[in-house]
This record gives structure tokens, C-alpha cells and sequence, in this order.
């Protein structure tokens, strides 16, 4: 099923990853909804359709309501690329990144998701999994937000995977194990990381803001940090958008922990807001010897093109590559992306 060597964005081999995979029917629990190899997802999960007003559907479509998702059967569709939309055409290379892993597994199936929100591109890959190559498997986790700790664990329940027996890490993924100044809060939305909050920059200006307060702004603020963990400053995570987090401190792994246990890494997938550019570059050559597949989320086209340059240079086939925030033209028809597209092969596994 790979594409040819250096052969980059050969979306024609990949016209039929889906063959032989039978969109799911039956019958979806109300306030679910469901992908294509039936992933059930509690529409709670997706919070800012009900939290965020700009961001909530009710606030352009009138008869939005919660309760006309699920009870009721439904037949679902493959994915689709030909003039898909930014979370169209991701969901479909995240899709095709979790069928070519699962079917490329040998012996028992590992994959590890950083930026885990609740757990949905583990789940996927399970799906897939049981779908096209049933093996034994370990899903690996990685979320410092606690509200979305709990969501993984209730959506590996609600598709017949036991948490107790998956890896999930509630700790922020970086480059070093020092803690980091992570915002916490807003379970669900996905934006967010410790790039710019955890730089020197950043936390320079946060000294600065509380000697200049005074001695009581700064008394209160060395409180929080000794008993607390906490700054108690609110970071707003959507510009234009009334979501908010809390920065704290939050204790950090790197990939040289969270690979370690691990002989081969199936698919390693990666959606954590920018960090991206701090966290691969320092173990490509440890990703080299253990992991098989890489899909990485980009945040910035400088980020994506540098971080293309690492595989290339140190031997990762690149097979797909597609920067953020544009349109794409392929054979299998146009599509837009919002976050960009790196998927990258090991050729030694």
C-alpha cells in the first residue's frame, strides 16, 4: 500500500485505502454521533458547539438543538478528499494514516497520540484496527487537561476499550521533563499548548506583570505558584472567542519517556498546537530507530516546512506534505487545509 520512495503527495495511491471497509450502519445512542468505521462520539466532547456562542451552530442555524443528534439509525460514508473542507481533508489523512498502520502491524498493534483532547485519534486507530487487522493492542495517551482525561477514558469505554489497560499520560509533552507553564481549562477545544505560554519570553513578562502589580499582587502570586501550581493568570486560547484557561504549571514528558517501553511504535500522531517544532527535533534520531509511521498536525508553515526538512534530511520517507492554511489541488480532486498535513514512513521498519 506505500507509495514509492521520495515519491511525495501520490494521493492516487491511496485511491482505494477504504477497499473492502464497509461504512458502519445501525443504530446511533441519542446526543452520539458516529464516524465511518463507528466510532461513537458523545456530542459533549465537541464543546464549543454548546460553550462558545461564535463557535456554537445554534447561533446560524436556528433548529440546532443537542437532542436531534443519535436515536435513530444511520448509515455512514467513507471519507472523502475531492473538495472537502479543512477538517474534511485532515479527517481524511488521519484516516488513511491509521488504515495503512493497522494493516502494516505485525504481532501487536502501538500508538501513541500527543495532544490526545479525549482520545479520538486513538479510538480511530483502534477502530481501524479491529476493522481491517484485529491484533493486540496498547493506545497510548498524552493530555495535561484534566476534563479531558476523563472524556478519553469515557470514550474508550463507550467503543469497548478498557482504559484501565491503555497508557494515559496526564502530563504536557515538551522537549525537556522540567515543568512547564501550560494553560489549563476548556476541555474539548484543542488549542490548547505550552509553546508560547512555557517560552522565556513569556514567562519573563509574567515576573514583570506581578513586581509592577505591587507587593500584594506579588505575595498572592507566589502563593499560588508554592501551594497551588498555579500563575492565576487566564490565557484566551481562540483570539475573538471567550475561551479561556488558566496558565499552571504541569509537570512534562518528552518522547525518549514515553517511547521507551515500546520495541516499534505503529503509529505515532501528533496535533499540539505549534509545539510540534520543540518536541520532535531533539529525538529524530530515537523516533528513527522505534517508530514506523509519524502524522503531525502543523501550526505555521515555517514550522511545517522545518519539520519536513528534519525527515527528509535524516532519511523519513515523506508521503504526505501539505502546509497549513491552503487550498491543494491532487488527482483525487481539491481540498483546504487549516492545519497542515506531514505524514512521514521510517524505512528501516
Amino acid at each position: 500500500m506505500e507509495a514509492p520512495r521520495n515519491n511525495i503527495n501520490d494521493l492516487e495511491h491511496f485511491r482505494n485505502v477504504f477497499e473492502g471497509v464497509k461504512p458502519w450502519s445501525g443504530y446511533v445512542p441519542p446526543r452520539f454521533i458516529v464516524d465511518f468505521l463507528g466510532s461513537l462520539i458523545d456530542i459533549e466532547f465537541n464543546s464549543m458547539w454548546f460553550t462558545e456562542p461564535g463557535l456554537n451552530p445554534a447561533a446560524y442555524n436556528p433548529d440546532f438543538s443537542p437532542e436531534k443528534f443519535g436515536g435513530e439509525h444511520q448509515e455512514t460514508a467513507l471519507p472523502h478528499i475531492a473538495n472537502a473542507t479543512a477538517p474534511e481533508a485532515e479527517a481524511w489523512f488521519e484516516a488513511v494514516d491509521w488504515m495503512v498502520s493497522a494493516r502494516e502491524a505485525r504481532g501487536r498493534y502501538i500508538m501513541i497520540t500527543l495532544g490526545a483532547n479525549y482520545g479520538t485519534q486513538a479510538v480511530g486507530a483502534y477502530r481501524a484496527l479491529q476493522t481491517v487487522n484485529p491484533l493486540p493492542y496498547k493506545l497510548v495517551a498524552v493530555e495535561p487537561v484534566p476534563g479531558n482525561l476523563e472524556w478519553i477514558k469515557r470514550h474508550m469505554r463507550n467503543n469497548g476499550i478498557d482504559p484501565d489497560k491503555q497508557w494515559i499520560v496526564p502530563l504536557a509533552i515538551s522537549d525537556k521533563i522540567d515543568p512547564v507553564l501550560f494553560p489549563i481549562g476548556a476541555p474539548g477545544f484543542g488549542a490548547n499548548n505550552c509553546y508560547s505560554t512555557n517560552e522565556h519570553a513569556a514567562r519573563a513578562q509574567y515576573a514583570r506583570e506581578f513586581i509592577t502589580s505591587g507587593t500584594a499582587a506579588t505575595a498572592e502570586a507566589l502563593h499560588n505558584l508554592l501551594l497551588n501550581n498555579t500563575t492565576g493568570l487566564q490565557k484566551t486560547l481562540l483570539p475573538g472567542h471567550n475561551v479561556k484557561a488558566e496558565i499552571k504549571l504541569v509537570s512534562s514528558i518528552t518522547l525518549h519517556e514515553l517511547l521507551g517501553p515500546f520495541e516499534i511504535v505503529d503509529l505515532l500522531e501528533s496535533d499540539i498546537q505549534q509545539s510540534e517544532i520543540l518536541v520532535f527535533p531533539p529525538f529524530i534520531d530515537l523516533l528513527r530507530r522505534k517508530v514506523r509511521r509519524i502524522h503531525i498536525g502543523t501550526h505555521g508553515e515555517d514550522v511545517h516546512v522545518a519539520l519536513h526538512n528534519l525527515f527528509a534530511d535524516s532519511g523519513w520517507d515523506v508521503i504526505f506534505s501539505y502546509k497549513p492554511n491552503a487550498k491543494h489541488e491532487s488527482s483525487l480532486g481539491n481540498f483546504e487545509t487549516n492545519d497542515g498535513v506531514l505524514t512521514v514512513r521510517n524505512p528501516d521498519l
